[in-house]
């Protein structure tokens, strides 16, 4: 009886090990699924531009802006 009652606990230990070890691969995998939000973009361009539409306009037509 004795045998079996350590067999029980081990066994109650390791699936408590499992589900642990399965939720917090739930919680990486979840994390590694949240989308990204671009909620403000600032910055210094030159020649003149003053969206990134212009920037990449100036980009897309290989203006020299450095002056």
């Amino acid at each position: 009886m004795a045998d079996e009652d350590k067999l029980r606990e081990y066994l109650k230990r390791a699936v408590a090990d499992v589900r642990e070890a399965r939720r917090r691969l739930q919680e990486v995998e979840d994390r590694q699924q949240e989308p990204i939000a671009i909620i403000g973009m600032g910055c210094h361009y030159p020649g003149n531009v003053n969206t990134p539409d212009e920037l990449w306009h100036l980009i897309t037509t290989t203006t020299d802006a450095i002056t």
